[in-house]
């Protein structure tokens, strides 16, 4: 069986220039935009960037594709949308259009230091950690509902 974007993913465009992605196997419902950007193929708007306090109140206050129950997801559910057989960016662009080979925010502490936050960078598809004070850092925001 072949694992075709269409298969993985759904994206949904019928809230007027708020498309939300579901993927078919997780079940999680992705903001088919990078935080900033807007429209169908995600072409409006500028991508912005958020310390993760930001990120994290970003995505609790979004209403985006008729929702209002959105969350930053976790590194795993964030893990769980990379493309392993991509690069720059490591995504499925179909479904998720303009994501920019950066990486993203997630709302995974680390356990070691309160201070250390996890990401996923969408160049190569890593796991990236921000050091000592790294929540100050600004990086980027997609959100997710649903799940646990």
């Amino acid at each position: 069986m072949s694992n075709t974007s269409e298969e993985r993913f759904g994206r949904d465009t019928s809230a007027i220039d708020q498309p939300i992605v579901i993927d078919n196997v997780t079940g999680l419902v992705w903001q088919g935009c990078t935080a900033g950007l807007f429209g169908d193929t995600c072409a409006s708007g500028s991508v912005i960037t958020l310390n993760w306090a930001a990120a994290l109140a970003y995505c609790d206050s979004l209403s985006w594709g008729d929702y209002t129950d959105w969350r930053l997801p976790d590194r795993y559910e964030l893990e769980s949308i990379v493309d392993a057989g991509r690069v720059n960016p490591a995504i499925e662009m179909t479904a998720f259009p303009a994501t920019l080979s950066s990486s993203f925010w997630s709302s995974s502490s680390g356990a070691y230091h309160g201070t250390v936050a996890w990401g996923v960078n969408f160049n190569n598809g890593d796991v990236v950690s921000y050091g000592k004070d790294g929540k100050g850092d600004s990086t980027y925001a997609r959100c997710v509902r649903g799940g646990p």
